[in-house]
């Protein structure tokens, strides 16, 4: 497919509202082409420009006004610790800056150059440094972190709106949607919401607050929000909220990605969203494929729960051998390989990296095993750097958690050779016990394999994934 110029597709829509604040704050398509044009961003053309940016309408009109000036966000938590600021800047010696106005200090040397309400655009004071980076790439994004990888994606404009473009396709987007911004911008899903609703033409509703913000929910009936995005772990939080007993007539769409969501959950909100003339969809992807691969069709929700759907529009997948050969057919088990326009050009792990070309060609092995239905919908099974060996026996920790989440909510399973570890929040010595016992039953393993273990809240990073590195039973209280 062709992929407009971002300046020609925001012109497009010149008159349409792009960004809605609580506060009544709108920003139209055209006023994202005026900033793009302005002096302080056309000299970030083909620049480097670090993103420390949250759910700030300033922020987000920012980013998007850099992307169609043609320069390379890249897009990092404003959570990040300073010292890993400062590797950051010295790894990719960055020529711009969108960040907090408050926090400018952290980069001494640069200046403003735009004002955004709280944010704005800063340049270095030398201002001259040379740029190399090639015309195709558009974006860099850190990986999910849920292994603890700081890896940056590297992406094309190509992969971008390809992917932009299928989202919306299967979602059926118009230009009279608006979704709230349940994610941050520095993570992939977040940034695809975005990138769709833009393709067609359609708004978003700007807000910092969480679910657990009575204020959200004052926005979403105010603003009359259609959709709302979230991962597995927004889902269990809507549960404890009883969102279901919500009266939110104007809202008509549920996605889920980032992680898999349990097949009890998936049929309950597809359930609902069936009885009320709404739409579930569970969507895979990874930051990789910018990010998504896979969907299933909301009229299939209920009865393929626990999938990850076929193919995204314009994609394929298919299941590979440990010897890249390809495995035909139904119910058999192989890595899921996945090829399409949005597959990323390769990572980078330095300013010098950003100059290679495109490394993947339009193929990205997923590292997760997944086997195939008779309908051709593809399912999650494990991980390939998920497994440990209990006396021989090789476990996968994506089943075992799997086994457990009809038996405890709110845990994850780590461990090594010979020792499963299960880390449980706001546990009893009692449950504890069950656990194992459970266990030892499920995995037919002595009592010396599994440990379990008490843990005051389960490290997450900021899409709501366990970060499965930061497990340690030096910080947890061991109960069986």
């Amino acid at each position: 497919m062709t992929i407009p110029k971002l300046i020609e597709l925001l012109a497009e829509f010149g008159g349409n509202v792009v960004l809605r604040s609580q506060g009544g704050r709108v920003v139209r398509y055209r006023d994202i082409v005026a900033l793009a044009q302005t002096t302080a961003f056309r000299a970030t053309r083909r620049r480097l420009v670090i993103c420390s940016v949250d759910n700030d309408i300033g922020a987000i009109q920012g980013y998007l006004a850099l992307l169609a000036a043609d320069a390379v966000p890249m897009m990092i938590s404003p959570s990040l610790a300073s010292s890993s600021l400062d590797i950051l800047n010295d790894t990719y010696q960055p020529d711009y800056f969108l960040l907090p106005q408050v926090d400018a200090g952290r980069w001494p040397k640069a200046k403003p150059l735009a004002s955004l309400g709280r944010y704005a655009l800063f340049g270095l004071a030398e201002g001259d440094s040379a740029s190399n980076l090639p015309k195709e790439l558009a974006l860099l994004l850190c990986t999910s972190g849920s292994t603890g990888s700081s890896k940056y994606v590297r992406l094309s404009h190509r992969n971008v709106w390809s992917n932009a473009a299928a989202i919306a396709d299967y979602l059926a987007l118009t230009s009279d949607e608006l979704p709230v911004t349940t994610l941050p911008p520095s993570y992939s899903y977040g940034l695809s919401v975005i990138h769709s609703h833009i393709w067609a033409g359609a708004g978003l509703a700007v807000t910092s607050k969480t679910l657990f913000d009575r204020d959200f929910w004052c926005l979403m009936r105010d603003m009359r929000v259609t959709s709302l995005a979230g991962v597995p772990y927004h889902y269990e939080i809507l549960e404890k909220l009883r969102f279901t007993e919500m009266e939110l007539p104007n809202l008509r769409t549920l996605t889920q990605a980032g992680g898999a969501i349990s097949p009890v959950l998936a049929r309950r909100y597809s359930t609902h969203c069936q009885d009320n003339g709404m739409r579930f969809f569970a969507m895979y992807g990874q930051t990789e494929a910018s990010p998504r691969m896979s969907y299933v069709p909301a009229e299939r929700a209920f009865e393929k729960a626990g999938t990850i759907g076929i193919p995204i529009p314009g994609g394929t997948l298919e299941l590979q051998s440990e010897t890249g050969a390809v495995l035909p057919g139904a119910r058999v088990t192989g890595e899921l390989v996945y090829r399409g326009p949005n597959v990323c050009l390769g990572y980078a792990e330095c300013r010098a990296d950003l100059s290679l070309g495109d490394i993947n060609c339009g193929l990205l092995r997923t590292g997760d095993l997944a086997e195939r239905d008779d309908d051709g919908y593809y399912t999650i099974v494990g991980r390939q750097n998920r497994f440990i060996k209990l006396f021989g026996n090789r476990i996968n920790l994506l089943d075992v958690e799997m086994q457990l989440s009809d038996v405890v909510a709110d845990f994850a399973c780590s461990g090594h050779d010979d020792l499963l570890e299960v880390y449980v929040e706001a546990t009893s010595a009692a449950q504890a016990i069950e656990i194992k016992r459970e266990m030892m039953v499920r995995l037919r393993v002595g009592a010396q394999c599994i440990a379990v273990y008490e843990i005051n809240a389960l490290p997450r990073n900021q899409s709501g994934k366990i970060t499965y590195a930061s497990l340690n039973p030096e910080n947890a209280r061991r109960l069986a």
